[in-house]
């Protein structure tokens, strides 16, 4: 057999001897293995499925995003930038205590420092002392930027530096260089007096607060004196509180797991009681009962050789059911003494258990006692000592802290100065054109992946093997493959393959039609497929008409159906094809054939009978719909059309009726009541989940056997990659 032709000869040919296991069991026995839920290759390749079936809408969702911002950008006023260097110091560099004034201290705080400084040039404080004082300006250029301070300034740290950068955008490049400047010296100010007022504050709190530590440093001296001589009391050196808060942590700890002793003791027992002979706990058992089942199941073994051999009265028989008897009664025996005593033992424990946490409760109420009677009669001593000692600390930090702030101001250099100032900048700042066309597209793309996302939930359309699986549980016979190749790549096909263009091929085109798919080596082995998984879809016998339909136009159905038959006659059987849809004929185009003694001429009666077409297969045939009839359905249920499929299936091995779509027309769910089975096409991409359902069950209604799905128009074929029938196949 020459590559990619489909074989000739009986039905059991249709799929190679070597290849006719797998082919079954991959496409009827059981789903495919790149279908199973929870592959993360398959969702992945379904998004990106999704986003190429919709890329004109991703693109044009681009483009409502992206002409707008250029547009914008473009028309954008010209601004220039100038900026300048300011080094912040966080903590000033002071002269006392010693240190090395050349390298200021950094404070563990410094992000939160710096967090802050940052907060401050870009607060309203500063934008108004800027505004106030470019307002005062001479210049009207530099004036008129009063009112615009606060939407043309950019400032930012310089990451890991204590260095923050300063911008100012402007029409003219040095009205951006003198504000940024203008900045810079505003902030410096600031700072300084703000240190100034921060100091003189902290100098009056200072004062007010030691005078009122020293009078409560002096009261509580005196109440701690006045407690001790009253109560007889002297501090305690010796530890003994610590020891029994230890001791009395020991047995709180000793109790809790003595109580975790008695909850799995008493779970324990409760298994044992709960337990049977039939359902024995195995850690009990043991070498006896282990011995003894072995001997059990030896003499059943025994026995049931016997009663083989010579029947249930052999006096050998009889004599072996006594043995097995006496083993099972010595085994129930045996299991019974062994749970009982676990039992015991299990009880034993639990009042062990019990009696070790009340001995352990009785401990700890005791030294809880004794840990009580200590801490009565130091508590309000230790309460005292302590508010002492700490109004004592309060007032040594307090004093110490007066003494640095009278001296500091005298003792701190700068912390503040500009590294870098603002020099004009003849180069455009604003508006970026680039990064606004790139921004303007990574936003319009991420928007229009959004959108199609959406679209694509919303419609809920069925794309791959697995979601027609967990749609409808119709077993799916084949996939069909969306074949992208060239012209010059696939000698013999007509232009470009493309599976379910519609009945009349993609976008009216009847040529994807009239395309022989057999000479492709993913279309014959898609359409072998499905033949051989109908021939076996029921184990009486194969079907023999069959209806193909779908659940909304443009989804394959005439496609499938004309290469279905081509298919099946080129095994030799003879195969009838039948035009149902008598609504929008399209075998004229496919086969040449005229409306003349077609169906609906027979079946309206005005012929004796319809006129059945010949084709370049000599096993094929064709009967065309005829002209368009005002009533299809009529038509398709009456007894006339019954009596014609009955003499048609005697004439023939095979008819295969193409019928309208099953959802918005009733003729396929009329014909596939009288026919043996019905074969529905599903549009990969395209047919929604809920329409696939409505199809079904409209199907079944009318009483239809539906012998499976086909998934039409995947992305699972690559004609690059599809090594197994060569490089280029060329026969025909």
């Amino acid at each position: 057999m020459s590559q990619g032709r489909v074989p000739t000869g009986p039905p059991d040919a249709l799929v190679p001897a070597r290849e006719a296991q797998v082919s079954m069991a991959r496409y009827v026995a059981a789903p495919p293995e790149y279908g199973a839920p929870g592959d993360e290759s398959l969702n992945i390749r379904r998004l990106v499925w999704a986003v190429w079936r919709r890329r004109w809408l991703i693109l044009g969702v681009m483009a409502l995003v992206v002409v707008p911002a250029m547009v914008a950008t473009l028309l954008a006023e010209k601004l220039y930038r100038g900026s300048t260097l300011l080094q912040v110091n966080v903590d000033a560099v002071r002269v006392l205590p010693y240190q090395d004034v050349s390298t200021p201290t950094v404070p563990s705080n410094y992000l939160l420092m710096m967090t802050t400084q940052e907060q401050v040039l870009t607060g309203p404080v500063l934008e108004t002392r800027v505004a106030t004082r470019l307002g005062k300006e001479t210049d009207p250029a530099l004036a008129a930027e009063a009112g615009r301070v606060g939407s043309r300034r950019e400032i930012a740290q310089v990451p890991n530096s204590q260095v923050f950068r300063i911008a100012y955008f402007a029409p003219r490049p040095e009205v951006a260089a003198a504000v940024a400047n203008i900045y810079a010296e505003e902030y410096i100010k600031l700072r300084f007096e703000s240190s100034q007022e921060t100091r003189q504050q902290a100098r009056q709190l200072l004062e007010r607060e030691l005078a009122t530590l020293e009078a409560r440093v002096q009261a509580s001296e005196k109440e701690l004196v006045a407690y001790a001589q009253a109560h007889n009391m002297y501090r305690n050196e010796s530890g003994q509180g610590d020891l029994a808060q230890d001791k009395l942590a020991q047995v709180s700890r000793q109790l809790i797991e003595a109580e975790g002793e008695v909850v799995s003791a008493q779970a324990r027992l409760d298994t044992l009681r709960r337990a049977t002979l039939a359902d024995f706990p195995k850690s009990l058992e043991t070498d006896l009962l282990s011995s003894r089942r072995s001997a059990l199941l030896q003499l059943e073994h025994d026995l049931a050789s016997l009663r083989a051999n010579f029947g249930e009265n052999w006096p050998a028989v009889r004599q072996k059911r006594d043995e097995i008897d006496v083993v099972r009664q010595q085994l129930v025996r045996e299991q019974e003494a062994v749970l009982a005593q676990a039992r015991e033992q299990a009880s034993l424990d639990v009042r062990g258990a019990e009696n070790k946490r009340d001995r352990l409760a009785a401990a700890k109420r005791e030294q809880e006692g004794l840990v009580v009677d200590l801490q009565k009669a130091s508590v309000q001593y230790n309460i005292l000592r302590r508010e002492a000692e700490t109004n004592q600390k309060l007032f040594e930090d307090v004093m110490a802290r007066l003494s640095e702030t009278g001296i500091t101001p005298g003792m701190e250099l700068g912390d503040v100065h500009v590294l870098e100032r603002a020099i004009p900048n003849s180069m455009v700042a604003r508006p970026n054109v680039q990064w606004n066309l790139l921004l303007a597209s990574v936003l319009g793309l991420a928007l229009g992946i959004a959108v199609a996302m959406v679209d694509d939930f919303w419609r809920g359309s069925i794309t791959t093997i697995e979601d027609l699986e967990q749609v409808s549980p119709l077993p799916v016979l084949s996939t069909v493959p969306e074949i992208r190749a060239a012209r010059a790549r696939l000698p013999g096909v007509g232009g470009l393959v493309l599976w379910g263009g519609g009945e009349r091929g993609e976008a009216g085109n009847p040529e994807a039609l009239r395309a022989d798919l057999s000479r492709t080596p993913e279309g014959a082995e898609a359409i072998r497929t499905l033949c051989a998984a109908l021939l076996l879809s029921q184990s009486s016998r194969p079907p023999r008409t069959l209806v193909v339909t779908s659940a909304a136009p443009g989804e394959g159905k005439t496609t499938v159906a004309v290469q279905l038959a081509r298919a099946l006659a080129d095994t030799g059987a003879r195969t009838l094809l039948i035009e149902c849809d008598l609504r929008r004929p399209a075998f004229g185009d496919e086969f040449g054939i005229d409306g003349d003694g077609g169906l609906s001429m027979f079946l309206a009666g005005h012929v004796v009978r319809p006129t059945v077409h010949p084709t370049s297969n000599r096993a094929l045939f064709v009967i065309g719909a005829g002209p368009t009839a005002p009533n299809p359905v009529a038509l398709l249920n009456s007894d006339r059309m019954t009596k014609f499929l009955e003499a048609m299936a005697d004439a023939f091995k095979f008819v295969i009726l193409d019928t309208p779509p099953a959802v918005p027309m009733a003729d396929a769910r009329v014909v596939g009541a009288k026919a043996d089975g019905v074969l529905v096409v599903v549009r990969a991409g395209r047919t929604p989940a809920h329409a696939l359902r409505r199809v079904q069950l409209a199907l079944e209604r009318t009483g239809s056997t539906i012998l499976g799905t086909v998934l039409n128009g995947t992305d699972g074929y690559d004609l690059e990659s599809y090594r197994y029938y060569g490089r280029n196949d060329r026969s025909a």
